[in-house]
């Protein structure tokens, strides 16, 4: 999944030099309340088929994988300021620069549809960002809920926000982000616990949504 070291090295340095300029700037004139620079570490059991009807499919990096390998996240005041800056000159030379270096970007604007509680970037742990693909987004949203209380009840989850795409997000319906502090937290429960596969991944196929989960940690 992961894209070569140096490629990876060059992708994170762009994100964080956007991201430290963002920081810089941040406040009530911009509305831009903070940016984080996450890197993959694992992709997790979960993964589920897109529904047969779809025809397209999540954007693909240049290593073959799907566009997994860093998250940059900007927590804006408000969606009218997160699509302002979507738009602005900075975001759109740092997407120039990043397909530079041969790799495909994904880049969109997001509102937060649903949530457990506010997820923590204070300080390290294990980051999910799960990339939904449905045919509907209303039927995702319901599985999202539907399955919630196994995670917090078999992981001890006390986080969670969902951000519904404002605009195209190649191919993806919702994406679910949420906070654990260690490895341990939720990785044996998605492989040892069977109420996994028959209970959530069940859910997920019924409500004709698939799962990407990747597990992240901050970078730097």
């Amino acid at each position: 999944m992961a894209l070569p070291r140096a490629r990876r090295r060059t992708l994170l340095s762009l994100l964080h030099a956007t991201a430290e300029e963002l920081r810089t700037e941040a406040g009530s004139r911009t509305g831009v309340e903070r940016a984080d620079v996450f890197r993959a570490v694992l992709r997790p059991p979960g993964r589920g088929r897109p529904p047969a009807q779809r025809t397209t499919g999540p954007v693909r990096n240049a290593a073959g994988g799907d566009v997994l390998d860093t998250v940059l996240l900007v927590r804006t005041r408000d969606p009218a300021v997160a699509a302002a800056q979507l738009r602005s000159s900075r975001i759109n030379a740092l997407q120039t620069r990043l397909e530079g270096t041969g790799a495909s970007t994904l880049v969109f604007a997001g509102t937060n549809v649903r949530r457990i509680g506010d997820v923590g970037h204070d300080r390290q742990g294990i980051f999910l960002f799960n990339y939904f693909s449905a045919e509907d987004t209303e039927e995702n949203l319901h599985a999202w809920q539907y399955t919630a209380g196994w995670f917090q009840q078999q992981t001890g989850l006390d986080n969670s926000t969902v951000l519904h795409p404002m605009g195209p997000a190649g191919g993806y319906s919702l994406i679910n982000h949420c906070r654990w502090d260690h490895l341990h937290d939720v990785l044996p429960a998605l492989i040892l616990r069977p109420s996994f596969r028959r209970f959530v991944l069940r859910t997920f196929t019924e409500h004709r949504t698939a799962a990407h989960p990747v597990l992240y940690r901050l970078d730097g």
